[in-house]
């Protein structure tokens, strides 16, 4: 028996018929802990052994580096003895990042581009208009990017739908010019960009449907409608696309992830093939009829029903509590009960819940680890280090040369940068060019001469540097700057660490091929996927798993806890609309299904939040849950959590059907919610909150309405546009900040007029 019949006959059957069909268009509909990356890769091994695909034939695109990490050592071992290094399984900006080096020319992009973040974005527009400060341009940025992301561009006639003032089209067009006049991109260009590259190059196109004749893309329902647009423009007439994933499991909603996609994909490619994974490998039977009950309410979903072999195991429990504090004493007491730390996990809709948590843990001696996203390259250290090799890998890269080109201060104002720059923009020459040439010329003398030419002298000699290491060129390029010696004395002034971090990067650098190629690498991989780049990984560490809802996709625990049950809380105060309920109740689903043996799910009667203490009703999902399916303990135990008075509430009947920790002291409400009182605590606004009635079902939002949003305050609806179908509204908030949201996602309360 070959190897590849081994890998099939420890299939199921579905999943067999899965790697089996290659002759047209395939959606896998792949339920929670149904196997998918198995399928997938096998699928690959399968192309390669007995299709006879060549591994550089097949791309295969997924979410997280993590996932398409573990997806290429999967397909290294199982096709072990076949070179795969040239086969492409990467995520969506991490294949835009690779395509534009290689053919980014055709579009006026050099090999050597930096990926700007949304910082270093808001770095060149700000230096397009240095008259005004960065806080009024951060809206102008984010429209920006929102606006590449939904395919528009300075030129598109949609443009001035999507904001109302007239000098957007302007700031957007500028904001282009700089960033193309540097040569570098931003996030969104990874994709938008990529588009641009295949629809305006045929050679380019035909070289991609050449050579991708398989095309997979795992967790397909996160994908958003630029990524969409992306693998349309992969799939040539001769190539063979799949794509797998989970409607049911569609949670990025508010990164503009569309859910629409999968759904809609039999409808995109005519005679698609849809196999259904339905098989869970994972939790026990009692916690998939938890899991299967509550997601059945969903209307927007290819209908699917999980099974399992495994037992029923112990029943789901719903514990009713009085507050934050006492549910975080019920979860250490079931934590003790058992013992077993490292296979539990306490999950919560916002990162704001894990501080009962934490404390309650610390007092009592239970180990914990808090997994989230650790962004280490956005200290300021780190910024600055990097800034300087992206000096050396791109000597026009203006936004880094303005950061670090008197950082330590060397003598070089506003006004001598100015010479520079001009300098370079009238001799088309680089940056580090017009320093020397400035010094030379006696544009600059005194300390700004010395200054400008010590700087510019550093990347010649960080140059030679690179050719012995990639980390004794940072080393150089952070002794001979000053940034070590800076931050040495920001450390004993303020007893912190930056100097340390900066040498975790010097040592992370080095670990990547020496000389410019690699430094290259590092870059991108560090741009792409920030998030572990200098840090151990939290996950190995022993203790109870502290984790929100959407962090813990992909995870897997013995007991799950699934914390703040409460109107306001989950689902969240600013979902309104039938969409967002829907998005809510797949994060609630995804939360059931990361359990193996045991679900434990939470709810308080109050709970305190920014100083306010409010009377909670429980979730309307848990009105959604059969009797029969959970062990209810606490107070609520023969309430109306499970009677019809209770629910029957759909996303528009009534938008706070609580009163919660931002609101005023009292608010009617109708049948169940009528006793709803806050307490007697000074409120955030004088006026009240209004309720959005079922009259009010459109959710949509009218000029002049006063507004209120968690983080920035009060503010008032100025402007209203639909784009593409979509109706977003520009809001004008007290400290003069204006955003533009969409409506169906704006985390925003309408307030009482005057």
């Amino acid at each position: 028996m070959s190897r590849i019949d081994t890998y099939l006959n420890e299939l199921n059957d579905p999943q067999r018929e899965a790697v089996l069909e290659n002759s047209r268009p395939l959606l896998v509909l792949a339920g929670a802990g149904s196997g998918k990356t198995r399928v997938i890769t096998t699928k690959i091994a399968y192309a390669v052994e007995v299709l006879g695909f060549r591994p550089w034939e097949i791309l295969a695109v997924t979410f997280t580096n993590r996932a398409a990490k573990e997806m290429k050592d999967r397909v290294t071992d199982m096709l072990e003895g076949i070179d795969v290094s040239d086969m492409q399984i990467r995520t969506f900006h991490s294949f835009g990042a690779w395509l534009l080096r290689r053919y980014g020319s055709s579009i006026g992009l050099s090999n050597t581009f930096s990926i700007y973040d949304d910082e270093d974005s808001l770095s060149v527009l700000a230096s397009c208009y240095p008259e005004s400060k960065k806080a009024e341009l951060s809206p102008v940025a984010k429209a920006i990017s929102l606006a590449k992301d939904m395919g528009l561009d300075p030129e598109s006639p949609e443009l001035a739908d999507f904001r109302r003032d007239h000098v957007f089209r302007k700031q957007f067009a500028d904001y282009e010019k700089k960033l193309r006049q540097v040569g570098n991109v931003d996030f969104a260009d990874l994709i938008g960009r990529s588009i641009e590259l295949i629809e305006s190059d045929k050679q380019v196109a035909a070289m991609v449907h050449r050579r991708f004749k398989m095309v997979l893309v795992d967790e397909y329902q996160d994908s958003n409608m630029s990524q969409f647009k992306l693998l349309k423009s992969l799939v040539g007439p001769h190539t063979f696309v799949c794509v797998v994933g989970d409607d049911d499991q569609s949670i990025y909603r508010f990164r503009g992830a569309e859910v629409e996609n999968i759904l809609s994909f039999p409808d995109v490619y005519p005679n698609t093939r849809v196999v259904k994974l339905e098989q869970n490998y994972r939790s026990t039977k009692n916690i998939l009829a938890l899991a299967s009950k509550v997601i059945s309410r969903n209307t927007g979903r290819h209908p699917k029903t999980l099974w399992t072999d495994k037992d029923g195991g112990e029943p789901c429990k719903l514990i009713h509590v009085s507050d934050e504090r006492a549910e975080a004493l019920r979860v250490a007491m079931e934590l003790r009960r058992n013992g077993k730390y490292d296979d539990a996990a306490v999950l919560y809709r916002t990162n704001a819940q894990s501080v009962a948590f934490e404390t309650l843990f610390t007092q009592s001696g239970i180990p914990y680890k808090v997994i989230g996203a650790l962004r280490f390259y956005d200290r300021e250290e780190i910024k600055d280090a990097l800034a300087l090799l992206y000096i050396l890998m791109n000597r026009n890269d203006e936004v880094n040369f303005k950061r670090m080109v008197n950082k330590p201060t060397r003598g070089l104002g506003g006004v001598s940068i100015d010479k520079v720059l001009d300098v370079a923009f009238s001799r088309s020459c680089d940056l580090i060019t017009a320093l020397h040439t400035s010094v030379e010329e006696g544009l600059l003398t005194g300390k700004a001469a010395t200054g400008a030419a010590k700087f510019a002298s550093l990347f010649d000699g960080a140059e030679l540097k690179l050719q012995e290491s990639n980390s004794e060129a940072l080393r150089y390029l952070l002794e001979e700057s000053g940034v070590v010696e800076h931050y040495k004395e920001q450390d004993i002034r303020n007893k912190t660490d930056k100097t340390d971090n900066l040498g975790t990067l010097v040592s992370t650098v080095g670990e990547y091929p020496a000389g410019k190629e690699g430094l290259g690498l590092f870059l991108e991989s560090l741009m792409l996927d920030p998030t572990m780049i200098g840090h151990k990984d939290p996950s190995d560490k022993a203790g109870v798993s502290l984790i929100t809802m959407h962090n813990t996709k992909g995870l897997e625990f013995d007991r799950v806890f699934i914390t703040g049950l409460e109107e306001g809380v989950f689902p969240g105060r600013s979902s309104e609309s039938d969409a967002d309920i829907e998005e809510e109740r797949r994060i609630f689903y995804v939360a059931i299904t990361r359990a193996r043996k045991e679900v434990f799910l939470l709810a308080c009667s109050r709970r305190t939040m920014w100083g306010k203490t409010a009377y909670q009703t429980p979730s309307r999902f848990l009105q959604e849950i059969p009797r029969d399916l959970v062990e209810t303990e606490g107070a609520k135990r023969e309430s109306s959590v499970f009677s019809a008075g209770y629910g029957g509430f759909g996303a528009l009947d009534a938008k706070r059907m609580r009163g919660d920790a931002y609101s005023p002291a009292v608010r009617k409400g109708t049948g169940r919610n009528a006793n709803i009182i806050l307490s007697p605590v000074k409120d955030f606004t004088s006026k009240g909150v209004q309720s959005n009635s079922a009259g009010d079902a459109s959710g949509a939002f009218s000029l002049g309405d006063r507004v209120y949003h968690d983080a920035f305050g009060e503010g008032e609806v100025q402007g209203i546009k639909t784009i593409r179908g979509k109706e977003m509204v520009d809001v004008r908030f007290a400290t003069g900040k204006i955003s533009t949201f969409f409506s169906d996602k704006a985390p925003l309360e309408k307030l009482a007029r005057d």
